[in-house]
């Protein structure tokens, strides 16, 4: 790869970022960084999540990790349970407060979305959805040959 190619890439990165508010202390107006409401999500998404789990999938590091999920816990948005077949494992699952707070990050995620596309043509947004759906397309086939 060209070093032209990778100064644009490192320049989009920068640029969606920044347009994004992605580098404040906190998500949208919340009390919580883009990686917690990342854990919030990714807890959510799974029938059993394990806190191991979310470290590998996440690369998050480990203390970081108890970290969050101790947060989490003093706010009573997760909820921990043994596994009832393997006392080693530990199951982790959003409460009522925990979904409450995902939902609002979510709708303040959509609101952002839509103020950043605000003004554009519906022919414009789906070029945009579509060239970012080729990003992730190609991103992931490259992820994969580099296993």
């Amino acid at each position: 790869m060209n070093k032209q190619s990778i100064s644009d890439i490192r320049q989009f990165n920068r640029f969606y970022t920044k347009i994004l508010g992605l580098f404040n202390d906190q998500i949208l107006e919340t009390n919580y960084t883009l990686t917690e409401a990342r854990v919030l999500f990714e807890i959510s998404e799974r029938t059993e999540c394990i806190a191991n789990n979310l470290v590998q999938e996440l690369r998050i590091d480990r203390s970081y990790m108890s970290r969050i999920l101790r947060k989490f816990e003093r706010e009573e948005l997760i909820e921990k349970k043994t596994s009832l077949t393997d006392s080693r494992k530990t199951f982790l699952s959003l409460t009522q407060k925990g979904r409450e707070i995902l939902d609002n990050i979510h709708s303040q995620s959509d609101e952002q979305i839509e103020q950043l596309l605000d003004g554009l043509t519906d022919r414009d947004v789906n070029e945009i959805c579509e060239a970012m759906a080729l990003i992730q397309e190609k991103l992931s086939k490259a992820k994969m040959n580099s296993k």
